[in-house]
């Protein structure tokens, strides 16, 4: 098994741990390990996905009740007797089971590859129920455990009634022997304080003296029998107590097999769900196996605080198969080799990661070669075991192996280390080894710059503060700037000249414009990325400002609409008063029937027009509102940027960006005229014909044809409108029920149409 000690792999193990519910979950959290078979590591994250999605959408699965029995269970399995606190913990496992079942149960959302898991999870109802009957919550087995042991209780509280009594009839008759009227327990019987001086006057048994040696403790003669009974009573009840307990004992090896499968099941259950607790306790998510390329987008290392964690973004996309990391020290070159290393370790364990989103290739190992070699039992200097640990590296890493180095050919001679370097990589990319490395060789950049499948990268200087912002750039050359630090440290500044000196003249031509152009390209990079920011910036408020206007917009027609609602409500308050009030006119005969139709009619025209804006482009001939103006009419005329609209035979001409579009207003709506079957008298017919009409327009025309049956003073009319359904005729009587002025309404005559027609008659 490989060692991931320097990739920080077990520091993880211990952050999720906290999130474990018992001990067995604990226990597969630290035993986790790398998968191999691709089928098997895509169960686990589809597992893991689902229980982080349940996580964030129900909180975690609940674990009460749960813990680790399977010494317990062991025992019972051998015909142990287990005691009741151990009795009680399995019992509890039944109600964890079922906590986790309706948890589960009642969660709306995909899966199904944990039904497994929780379905193959068996409530031992029975057994559970048995020791929750027998054994109380503190552990006490309960009186009904048996009727044996309730007879026996029942004895043991008549014998200690019994002694209470005799005992009290003692110390009133021997009062003058005793040292206090009490009494005590000695060897589990009951006993006096006597007098020393008394010791030999009260017959009883002895039992020793008292701490002060001036009394001694005596059981009387009279309670010996008593005694001996109730010590043989407990003496039963701890005989019957342990018939029960082994009798639920063997219930429990009965259930044996299922109890230990719901362990190791639960087991599994807790650690999916600490580890989903812990994703999303840190906005994790689950990664993918991809094929062949490495992607991670804004990763964050677990063990950095999140406060100060700057997230990266890491590709290795073919043809790349080797990341060469430049620049200074103490930049994160280091966290960026582990971050890449740790994720596609704890990908190939099932486990989520710290990310946006990741895909990960399953790599058959992680090969890693990080910090400081040196080992003193074993004679090794730094170099060494560096040296060593590459000799392995190169001989088993394959095309499916991941690689990570820090500082490759370092501690040694730079020529030296330079030339071994750029002989690892060249070995490790002929095998088709996916490598990340970090370096400050000059002579590894320029062998990089050779091959397409090397990416070189860097981490981020800020040049103008002189300090490591964090940032991982690809496709860019990193220096050192190790002068430059040391002076931001406090070096002597005389040195970090003398330092510069000697740098200029260790330097090629070729080497300085090297330097020069590079330090061109980071200037224009960052540059380039600050106007970026600022163009985003920009964007942003661009984008606050139109959701602010869309939102203003939306308010105010909220405002609009409510004002236009009070506005028909209060009018059809004042409709239905003004009807009131009318009705009460005529019966007073204070207006004339002409006056009466007169003010209905303005009644009926007082509803305010309600708008209704349409979104969509504005065309010649739509309907339209200029502003927030009360101007509406017809758009006319139109161009790119202006329209004329017709507002009642008003030109007005206008900007697009100020019409709002509205739906057309619905006319008045006009009563058809009313055939008439019957010749006119003084210019009004006194039938109505409503035979085609639909309800609302039959009972329209009828409050019309009724207004102005009352001006002509005619003494009855005729409402023609066919049998049908009867659902016309039913409105119409319905309506003709609520007017004062009917007197009466009746089906017509068998020969004047019968039912299909009704005769109304007014009041005089």
């Amino acid at each position: 098994m490989n060692d991931y000690r320097n990739l920080q792999f077990e520091e993880v193990k211990q952050l999720i741990c906290k999130f474990s519910s018992f001990s067995l979950g604990e226990e597969n959290i630290k035993a986790l390990q790398p998968v191999r078979s691709r089928l098997q590591l895509q169960l686990k994250l589809d597992r893991m996905k689902e229980a982080l999605a349940l996580t964030v959408s129900y909180g975690p699965m609940p674990f009460s009740g749960i813990h680790d029995i399977s010494n317990e269970v062991s025992l019972a399995l051998k015909d142990g007797t287990l005691n009741p606190s151990e009795l009680l913990r399995i019992a509890d496992q039944a109600y964890g089971i079922e906590k986790i079942k309706d948890y589960f149960a009642s969660s709306q959302m995909e899966k199904k590859n944990l039904e497994d898991l929780v379905a193959a999870l068996y409530v031992c109802r029975d057994t559970s129920a048995q020791i929750n009957r027998c054994i109380s919550n503190d552990g006490n087995v309960n009186d009904n455990a048996s009727s044996h042991l309730a007879a026996i209780r029942r004895q043991l509280k008549n014998l200690q009634a019994s002694i209470s009594r005799k005992m009290a009839e003692f110390i009133s008759h021997n009062g003058r022997y005793l040292q206090e009227n009490i009494t005590a327990t000695r060897n589990d019987r009951t006993v006096v304080l006597v007098k020393n001086t008394y010791k030999n006057t009260v017959e009883g048994l002895q039992y020793g003296s008292s701490a002060s040696g001036m009394a001694v403790y005596v059981e009387p003669s009279a309670l010996v029998g008593l005694n001996n009974e109730l010590q043989q009573t407990r003496s039963d009840e701890q005989e019957e107590i342990k018939k029960i307990l082994f009798s639920l004992s063997q219930s429990v090896k009965k259930d044996g097999a299922k109890l230990l499968a719901n362990t190791e099941t639960l087991g599994v259950l807790d650690c999916l769900f600490a580890m989903a607790q812990w994703a999303a306790a840190n906005d994790g998510t689950v990664g993918e196996i991809s094929e062949s390329d490495l992607i991670i987008s804004k990763a964050r290392h677990p063990l950095i605080d999140s406060a100060k964690v700057v997230a990266n973004s890491y590709s290795m996309v073919k043809p790349v198969r080797t990341i060469l990391i430049t620049g200074p020290n103490t930049g994160g070159k280091t966290v960026s080799l582990k971050i890449i290393g740790l994720f596609s370790l704890m990908l190939a364990c099932g486990m989520p990661l710290l990310c946006q989103s990741a895909a990960i290739p399953l790599f058959d190992e992680i090969y890693s070669d990080i910090g400081d070699s040196q080992s003193i039992t074993d004679d090794l200097s730094t170099f060494s075991g560096h040296i060593q640990k590459l000799a392995r590296i190169c001989d088993q890493a394959t095309g499916r192996s991941l690689v990570i180095l820090d500082e490759l050919g370092g501690a040694t001679d730079p020529a030296e280390g330079q030339a071994l370097a750029s002989a690892v990589l060249e070995h490790l990319r002929t095998r088709g080894v996916y490598v990340v490395a970090t370096t400050h060789f000059n002579k590894l950049k320029s062998y990089a710059r050779q091959h397409g499948d090397i990416m070189i990268s860097s981490m981020e200087f800020d040049q103008q503060d002189l300090k490591p912002t964090y940032r991982y750039i690809e496709n860019t050359i990193g220096q050192s700037y190790a002068i430059e630090i040391a002076r931001r440290y406090g070096i002597d500044e005389k040195i970090v000249e003398n330092a510069l000196t000697f740098k200029r003249e260790q330097q090629t031509d070729s080497d300085i414009l090297l330097e020069n152009l590079q330090q061109q390209i980071e200037e224009v990079r960052q540059q380039k990325e600050r106007l970026d920011r600022k163009a985003e910036r920009l964007k942003r408020e661009n984008d606050e400002l139109k959701q602010q206007k869309r939102q203003l917009k939306i308010d105010q027609r909220e405002i609009i609409d409510k004002a236009q609602q009070q506005a028909a409500e209060v009018v059809s308050q004042a409709s239905e008063r003004a009807e009131e009030i009318i009705d009460e006119l005529k019966k007073q005969n204070s207006y004339s029937v002409k006056d009466v139709a007169r003010l209905k009619h303005e009644i009926s025209q007082l509803s305010p027009e309600i708008e209704q804006e349409i979104d969509g482009e504005i065309t010649i001939g739509d309907y339209v509102r200029i502003g927030s103006s009360s101007q509406k009419g017809e758009v006319i005329e139109m161009d790119r940027k202006s329209a004329i609209v017709n507002c009642d035979g008003l030109k007005i001409q206008s900007k697009l960006n100020n019409l709002v579009k509205l739906a057309r207003p619905q006319a008045k709506a006009e009563v058809k005229k009313a055939a008439s079957k019957v010749v006119r008298s003084s210019g009004f017919s006194i039938e109505l014909n409503l035979l085609g009409y639909r309800v609302d327009e039959a009972l329209e025309a009828m409050d019309k044809f009724l207004d102005n049956a009352l001006v002509a003073n005619v003494p009855f009319v005729r409402i023609v409108h066919g049998m049908g359904t009867g659902a016309l005729r039913s409105a119409i009587w319905n309506r003709l029920r609520t007017y004062k002025f009917v007197k009466k309404f009746e089906h017509a005559a068998a020969a004047e149409g019968s039912s299909g027609v009704t005769v109304v008659t007014f009041r005089e």
